[in-house]
Order: structure tokens, then C-alpha cells, then sequence
């Protein structure tokens, strides 16, 4: 090789050599900034680590899920750095919004004009608003949050109201709540010399949890959560006292305060781009002509009328007698309304609420609309509209969330129009203390989707031989002890119509028990139910007295 011909390669290896190198610095940049984002991701999300005063935490942005196709590598690439462009800067906005609070590992300049949320400026402010220290000037009595006793085996609260359990075993996220306040108590306690208590004057011993007493504990939604606990002291008493006073307990009490963090935001989901999923409404039905076809009547009313498309009604009726009326019925509903999107099943058999729900399920499988569907577990005497149909769409979400809504459920009319003067039949139910309550004990409405009911094993495995109770908390369990996330949350949208409840002697002594409580609370409020018996009293008074 001649020198011109060195020189000429020599040229090109130069121009191509800070290429190469700028190249490598932007890939490995890249990486890095993927990697430290993942990182950051994975700290701020693991629950294992404890960020106070709620750091802000980076917010997910969740696309809506694009109908399956075959995409070409290249597009894939295109579509994850559009996402990361998004991440970063929604995150730089943040930074931005705080005014230089970084993420974690990221240092910046310290900002003395806002408090911090994990500053201890922050963190007494809080203390100061709460009515640990003083207390507050309320306009009401309704206005004052009332707090809680509890000790380490039972929880007194007023929250349930009347007529539920007024004395309660902390359990789950409660339990865990209480325990780790007992647990910093114990921490002060045992550990003056870091706090601000004073130091004893003799020797104490260690305090340990059976030296706790109870408590008192209370939620602010704006300050956070509160806690007062007192524990027997345990300073030995330097010389034999013959006070009558001495015999008295002597307690230490603790005050801790959870503060709440600023509001964060995690998630945002985009709007739906692709067609809405189809809502298969399954009700078993035995017998009950006229509370069939009122059922019809509230669906061509509240639903149909409204426009709702993508509609489909599976109706699994049990035996032989009225099966023609029944399907004479739905010919007849169909001609009025144009509704042609019905299934009608038929079992020979005594009804079960649990076997005709899974048989309306697992029929789909048979329909050449979808693979998979929308499911709304349903009952003759439910009404709803296309709000709560909508709202089911909302909470339910394929391999990730079921909504299991809590029902308004109806008094009985008859009662209710001898003492109130609020509107309420079957067609217009009224939301009033009068008139129904939250049915917050009851399971059996059920938005979810069809995969994930067959995945969980859906009614298998219980009792599907009796008629009347017990399946909807069989199905509701096997929801919360899965992985699926459960939204539980009162409907405005769906209510529980009354009708006359029979609790047959065929029951099982638990089913029978749980029949006659159900029919007493659907009957009438506490007020109402006292009017009642004591005017019966009176008419009997005054029958024994003209007698």
C-alpha cells in the first residue's frame, strides 16, 4: 500500500472515529436513563419502602390497550419511546410544579420558601392543626369525628351505626394499623432519652405490649390519623406510701400522629378508543310471572329507552311449570321493543341461584359474538339504569379489577307510606333514610368478566343445592383471597325492590336464620318498626280495656 492511499484510510478513520464514540455515549446515556427510571420506578412503588410525608411519586400514564395486531418491530420501538417521552415529561413538570423537589438519588438545591412535605416544618404544622395539642371551634355536632376505643383484642366504634357489631376483633389492615402504633408508643417509651419526654427520676423497667391499657383512635381526612394510648407505669416507687391515692392506676399516656401526605398522582388511564365491551345481564328465575314482567318493564324503561347498545340478557329459568308463559313473554317484549339480544335457558331441576348463574356464564361460550364478555350477576327484583351500567363498564377490567356494588335496598311500601311522606314505588326508588338502607351485607351483584369468573372456579366448589343464600359470599371470597383487585362501593344507580321474603322450614338452620334476619331488616327502618309495635300495643290496650 502506497502513503497516499495510508493517508487517505488514515482521513477516513478520523472523520468516522467521533461518530462512532458520540454513538456510544448516546446509547449508553439511553440505557442508563431507562435503567434509573426503572430503578426509580421500582423504589417508589415497592411497598416495602417507607417515603414520609408521601413523596411525590412518579405518575403512570396508562394507555388505553390497542386491539391485537401483528406489529412490526420498529413500530413497537416507536410506540415505548413515545411512552418514555411522555414519562419524562410529565416528571420534569413535576419537578417543576415542586419547585426543585427531585426524585429520589437526585440532589438539587435546598428551597426554603415551602415547606417540604418531608420536612419537619411540614411535619408540625400538621401537629399544630390537629387537636392533639388544643382543641377546634366546630359549627355543629356533626362536624366533630368521633374517636374509637380499642385494645389489643377488640375495636369499639360507632361508625356501623345501630343494629351491627358494636364491639369488634382488629383484623387485617386495621389490626396491622394498631399494632404499629402500640409498637411506637412502646418506642418512646422505652427509648426517653431521643424524645422530648422527661427523664425518670428511678430506676423503670422495659414497657412491653401487655403494659398497654387501650386507646383511642380517630381518622381526619385533612390531618390524618390519630392516636392516644395509655400504659401502666412502670417506675418502682422509691419507699412503701400508706396514701389511699397511691392505690390508684397509675398510666402514661402516649399521643402519636400519622399526617397525611400531599395529594400524589399515580395513574392516569386514557379514554377508550375501540368499541365498549358487551354487558351480559344473567338473572335466574323460578316461577314469579309478574315480578318478571315488571323486570322487563324497569329494563325497556331505564335501559333501552336510554339508547344503551351492546346489551345482551340471558334468562336461565327453572322447571317445567309457567316455561311457555315465559318464553310467550319474551316473544311479546321482543315485538315491542325491538330487543332480539336474549338467551333463554331452561333446567329441570329445583332452583339454585348459584347453578343458574353458572349456567348463564358458562353458556356464552356457545355465542359467536366474543370470546370473552362483560358479566352482571342479577336478580329478578333489581333495578337499574344505564348510569350503573356504565359504571360497571368503569370498575371492571379483564385480569385485574371485578366491582361488586353495594344495593340500596327498599323498605317495605306498605310501612314506609304510613310514615313518610317521600315518593318511593317500584319504578322511581328515593334514596332516604326512610325509605331503604345500604345493603352493604349482601354480595350478589357481581360486575365482572367472564374469564375471570371461569379462572377462579366461579360458584364450583360450594353449596349449589338449596335455594336461597350463601352463594354470593362464597363467589365474593374467592375474589378478595385472589389476586384481582375488588371495588366495593355504594351504587346510586341500582336498588333492591321489596317483595314478600318466605323462609321455608326445608332451609338449613344457618340459611333459615339468615332468611328471617334478612326479612326483618328489609321490612322497615328502627323507627318505623317501633311505631308499628307500639301502636299495636295501644289497639290491644284499648281492646283489653273495652273488653
Amino acid at each position: 500500500m502506497n502513503r497516499s492511499a495510508r493517508r487517505v484510510l488514515l482521513r477516513l478513520f478520523l472523520l468516522a472515529l467521533p461518530l462512532v464514540v458520540l454513538t456510544f455515549v448516546a446509547v449508553s446515556l439511553l440505557s442508563s436513563s431507562v435503567d434509573s427510571l426503572h430503578s426509580h420506578n421500582a423504589l417508589t412503588f415497592a411497598s416495602k419502602v417507607i417515603q414520609p410525608c408521601g413523596s411525590q411519586l412518579p405518575l403512570e400514564i396508562v394507555a388505553p390497550p390497542a386491539p391485537s395486531s401483528s406489529s412490526l418491530p420498529h413500530e413497537e420501538l416507536k410506540r415505548q419511546l413515545k411512552q418514555l417521552k411522555q414519562v419524562i415529561s410529565q416528571l420534569e413538570e413535576r419537578l417543576r410544579l415542586q419547585g426543585g423537589i427531585a426524585p429520589v438519588g437526585v440532589g438539587v438545591a435546598s428551597n426554603t420558601g415551602n415547606d417540604v412535605p418531608c420536612s419537619t416544618s411540614y411535619i408540625q404544622k400538621q401537629i399544630e392543626q390537629s387537636e392533639i395539642e388544643k382543641g377546634k371551634k366546630w359549627h355543629n355536632e356533626y362536624e366533630i369525628i368521633p374517636h374509637s376505643l380499642f385494645t389489643l383484642q377488640a375495636y369499639y366504634s360507632t361508625e356501623a351505626g345501630m343494629g351491627k357489631r358494636v364491639v369488634e376483633r382488629p383484623i387485617g389492615s386495621r389490626r396491622q394499623d394498631l399494632q404499629e402504633a402500640v409498637s411506637s408508643a412502646l418506642s418512646v417509651l422505652n427509648n426517653r432519652e431521643r424524645g422530648a419526654l422527661p427523664q425518670p427520676a428511678a430506676k423503670t423497667k422495659r414497657y412491653v405490649a401487655s403494659d398497654f391499657v387501650e386507646g383511642l383512635y380517630r381518622i381526619d381526612p385533612i390531618e390524618g390519623t390519630q392516636y392516644e394510648l395509655w400504659f401502666n407505669h412502670q417506675q418502682q416507687p422509691t419507699a412503701a406510701s400508706t396514701d389511699n391515692h397511691s392505690k390508684r392506676p397509675n398510666l402514661v399516656k402516649v399521643s402519636l400522629l400519622r399526617p397525611h401526605a400531599p395529594l400524589v398522582a399515580v395513574r392516569l388511564e386514557q379514554p377508550l378508543q375501540f368499541e365498549i365491551p358487551i354487558v351480559n345481564i344473567i338473572v335466574p328465575l323460578s316461577g314469579r310471572l309478574s315480578a318478571f314482567e315488571s323486570f322487563l318493564n324497569r329494563f325497556k324503561k331505564n335501559v333501552l329507552t336510554t339508547g344503551q347498545s351492546r346489551i345482551h340478557l340471558t334468562i336461565v329459568f327453572f322447571g317445567d311449570k309457567h316455561w311457555n308463559e315465559i318464553q310467550r313473554e319474551m316473544l311479546i317484549f321482543e315485538k315491542a321493543s325491538g330487543f332480539s339480544n336474549f338467551h333463554l335457558l331452561n333446567i329441570n331441576s329445583t332452583f339454585s341461584r348459584a347453578r343458574g348463574l353458572q349456567v348463564g356464564v358458562e353458556h356464552w361460550e356457545n355465542s359467536p359474538i366474543e370470546d370473552d364478555v362483560l358479566i352482571f350477576l342479577c336478580d329478578v327484583d333489581v333495578a337499574f339504569d344505564s348510569a350503573f351500567l356504565e359504571r360497571c363498564r368503569r370498575n371492571a377490567q379483564p385480569k385485574r379489577q371485578a366491582y361488586f356494588p353495594i344495593v340500596f335496598s327498599q323498605y317495605n311500601p306498605n310501612v314506609t307510606r304510613r310514615y313518610t311522606r317521600h315518593r318511593d314505588d317500584s319504578q322511581v326508588p328515593t334514596l332516604h333514610k326512610d325509605t331503604g338502607f345500604w345493603r352493604d351485607f349482601g354480595f350478589g351483584m357481581v360486575c365482572t368478566y367472564r374469564s375471570d369468573f371461569l379462572s377462579l372456579g366461579g360458584f364450583h366448589g360450594g353449596d349449589e343445592t338449596t335455594g336461597w343464600g350463601g352463594e354470593d359470599l362464597f363467589l365474593y371470597r374467592k375474589y378478595i383471597r385472589s389476586t384481582m383487585r375488588v371495588i366495593r362501593a355504594p351504587d346510586k344507580n341500582i336498588f333492591h325492590l321489596w317483595h314478600p321474603k318466605k323462609c321455608p322450614n326445608t332451609l338449613g338452620p344457618v340459611q333459615r336464620r339468615d332468611c328471617l334476619q334478612s326479612r326483618g331488616r328489609n321490612e322497615a327502618s328502627y323507627d318505623q318498626l317501633a311505631l308499628l309495635l307500639f301502636s299495636a300495643e295501644e289497639q290491644s290496650h284499648h281492646l283489653s280495656e273495652s273488653d
